[in-house]
């Protein structure tokens, strides 16, 4: 930090010692001669009884050497001291949230065991075998009366092993197991949503992005986004300020949990930032008619493809930005937390218990008052419901069990719509016709419920999962080279950080001496963005005039807005033009600019 301040010092010393030999405010003999006769737009409109005080003159230069580069050289610690004040503002980059999501359900599905991949009823969990396991505790004190178990059977739920008691498929259930109807009820399951008899119901892309779609990007911080967005103050705290940025806000319940510190370093011990950036900051010399030569700072900027930045990043070139020491396989410990909703979901069926037409109970279209899809969607069953949705959406399926007379199970048949499931069953005792993804959402439910170890009443199965080291999906190298376009994007809050108000210490000049955008000496009329923030303009005939009126404008205005401001090339030789300043009083200007190359302008300054 104080090698910023020094080097910005030592420019503007450098400017202000380059005009030092000018001269100041002088008093002159009174100028009572007639003047030279001067070309067309450099009059002097002085007449007889004419009485102008005496003149001042000022020496106004330019300096053409290029200021050197600003250059930093951070660890850890000088990146906090420098740029800690604006850590929350600067995005490093966005994260997918998809691998990191996929590992923590992947390792939330192998809390237990991997039992349930085996073609069994029974999936054989013990979640004493792993750390994560051993962390769910239920009203009994043991792993097997948590609702974090009954997650991780609900995630994986196969036809093999799924329980469908209490649903209304129970009795398909029982009569085809009982006869052997299409080689049991599991095989039946298999075939109908065409899946193998040991993969989940929900497999875990389906579900990742379900959680993305309306758990993640439903969070006020993602915005509709399902990329989480790390910024500088993140890295710097090793990712514990993410708990809470993704924590409760606004209504939505959070997708961390608060109350757990979500840790994963960034920053290795030996991390650097290594930044070079060009100055467009120029200090120039001016003139306040009513004080005397002064000096301006302003942006001079001829690099494109944008104009008007006081400093120059290019974080795209490595001999302009490097970032070193980053952790080479980043993960992170959280707290996942998912909520369900506070009472039983039943599946819209043909027969209109839940009322309208139930072809239609779609995302958007919601039918009937009890629908899933009026459900806020970060809640378990809209979750679980948009995962079948987006697995089951296309199937179209047809089986028949000794004969169609006898069982039938048809999906997206005989002009229904994909995914509506119609269960010929005899005695009419099965499920009413339906959505693929409503049956899984209330088989999901009832096994969430209701298991051989624990019973949970509705709205008590809300769970919260302490994973550790969980990969966040990139690796540090990748994160070096993710950051430069965020920090590209960012270059306007680190250069306004960097260098503060630089217009803070302006003269209060009324025209200064500068090149313009072809590299010619021109004469600029203050403007509004040459002013400190908060600085009044009081200029009420800005430019430079051919008459003591103000009513030839010799100047021309430039740029748009703020950035508007009038501008005039003297012509070599001598010239006189009249200007206003801020406390409205006329002068007259006569300007002696000799040389191009050694481009000094002389000004001799008088006010009535």
């Amino acid at each position: 930090m104080n090698r910023l301040h020094l080097l910005l010092l030592a420019t503007a010393l450098t400017a202000c010692a380059n005009g030092a030999d000018s001269e100041g405010p002088r008093v002159a003999a009174p100028d009572d001669a007639e003047p030279d006769a001067m070309a067309p737009g450099r009059r002097a409109d002085t007449g007889p009884g004419d009485v102008w005080q005496a003149e001042a003159t000022y020496t106004l230069r330019i300096d053409d050497d290029t200021p050197p580069p600003l250059t930093l050289d951070m660890d850890r610690a000088e990146v906090e001291m420098l740029l800690g004040a604006v850590a929350d503002q600067i995005v490093l980059l966005e994260l997918d949230s998809r691998p990191l999501l996929t590992n923590t359900l992947n390792a939330v599905k192998a809390a237990c065991g991997d039992g349930w991949r085996a073609d069994a009823q029974d999936p054989g969990a013990d979640c004493g075998l792993t750390a994560l396991g051993r962390r769910f505790v239920g009203a009994r004190g043991d792993w097997s009366s948590s609702p974090e178990y009954a997650m991780v059977r609900l995630l994986t739920m196969t036809p093999a092993n799924a329980r469908v008691a209490g649903t209304s498929i129970e009795f398909l259930a029982l009569v085809s197991d009982a006869f052997d109807i299409g080689g049991g009820f599991a095989q039946i399951l298999s075939d109908t949503l065409e899946i193998d008899r040991t993969e989940e119901f929900l497999t875990t892309d389906v579900v990742v992005a379900s959680l993305q779609e309306n758990l993640l990007a439903t969070h006020p911080v993602m915005a509709g986004n399902d990329f989480i967005p790390i910024t500088l103050r993140d890295a710097l705290t090793d990712m514990r300020t993410l708990g809470e940025k993704l924590g409760p806000k606004d209504g939505h319940p959070g997708v961390l949990s608060l109350g757990f510190e979500t840790v994963g370093p960034v920053f290795g011990p030996d991390f650097r930032m290594q930044v070079v950036a060009d100055s467009n900051l120029r200090v120039l010399d001016g003139v306040d008619l009513s004080v005397g030569k002064e000096f301006v700072s302003t942006i001079v900027d001829t690099t494109g493809p944008t104009f008007g930045e006081p400093l120059e990043f290019d974080f795209s070139d490595p001999s302009r930005f490097t970032v070193s020491g980053l952790v080479d396989n980043p993960t992170v410990d959280l707290r996942f937390a998912i909520f369900e909703h506070d009472r039983f979901v039943d599946a819209c069926t043909s027969d209109g218990d839940t009322g309208g037409n139930c072809v239609f109970n779609r995302p958007g279209t919601p039918e009937g008052g009890d629908s899933v899809w009026l459900l806020r969607p970060w809640t378990l069953e809209y979750v679980v419901a948009w995962a079948g949705l987006a697995k089951y959406g296309n199937l179209e399926s047809q089986h028949c069990y000794v004969s169609c007379n006898i069982a039938e199970v048809a999906i997206g048949q005989n002009g229904d719509p994909p995914g509506w499931a119609h269960f010929g069953v005899p005695l009419d005792l099965g499920p009413k016709d339906q959505y693929v993804w409503e049956l899984i959402n209330e088989v999901a439910q009832v096994g969430l419920h209701d298991s051989d170890f624990a019973d949970f009443g509705e709205g008590e199965a809300d769970v919260q999962f302490t994973v550790e080291d969980v990969d966040t999906g990139i690796t540090g190298a990748e994160a070096a080279e993710a950051v430069r376009p965020w920090l590209q994007r960012q270059d306007d809050v680190l250069a306004d950080f960097l260098l503060g108000d630089f217009r803070a210490n302006n003269g209060d000049v009324d025209f200064y001496w500068a090149r313009d955008e072809e590299g010619k000496p021109t004469l600029w009329f203050v403007g509004r963005e040459d002013r400190a923030n908060g600085k009044p303009y009081a200029w009420q005939t800005p430019g430079f005039f051919a008459d003591e009126a103000l009513s030839e404008k010799l100047s021309t205005p430039v740029g748009e807005g703020t950035a508007r401001r009038e501008r005039w090339r003297p012509p070599l030789g001598e010239s006189v033009v009249y200007v206003e300043d801020d406390q409205q009083v006329v002068y007259r200007l006569t300007l002696t600019y000799e040389d191009p190359l050694n481009p000094d302008l002389i000004v001799r300054a008088a006010r009535r």
